[in-house]
Order: structure tokens, then C-alpha cells, then sequence
């Protein structure tokens, strides 16, 4: 179950959610990210490129489809 960042939460409470910087920040995920071959960098050029084609996507007459 996802939890949702309520506005005020902290890392206590059971509704936060870290944000993109505080997970590639980790030190596992730096790790992992590594293991792969992969630097925050990538995965954040990786999200943007995926954010501006889904963006485009929706934007587009015609190309749009339901959930």
C-alpha cells in the first residue's frame, strides 16, 4: 500500500513518502544504482524523458488513451 505525503509529515509518520532526492540520496540505492550500472544521473535523465512522452501523450488529439 503506497502511503501519500500529507502536508507537515515528517519521516515518523506513517504517511510520508520521501521524495525522488531522499531516494537516490540512500546509500543502499546509491549501491544498487551502482550494481546496475546506473548513476542517479541516468535515472533521473530515464524519469524526465518518460514525464515529458507521457505528458505529450495525454497532450495529443487522438493519442490519449483511458487508464
Amino acid at each position: 500500500m503506497t502511503s501519500v505525503t500529507q502536508p507537515g509529515a515528517d519521516a515518523s509518520s506513517t504517511a510520508y513518502e520521501p521524495t525522488l532526492d531522499e531516494i537516490l540520496a540512500d546509500p543502499l540505492v546509491g549501491l544498487i544504482l551502482r550494481r546496475d550500472g546506473l548513476t542517479a544521473g541516468t535515472v533521473r535523465a530515464r524519469l524526465d524523458r518518460e514525464r515529458r512522452r507521457i505528458a505529450a501523450r495525454a497532450s495529443a488529439p487522438g493519442l490519449a488513451r483511458a487508464a
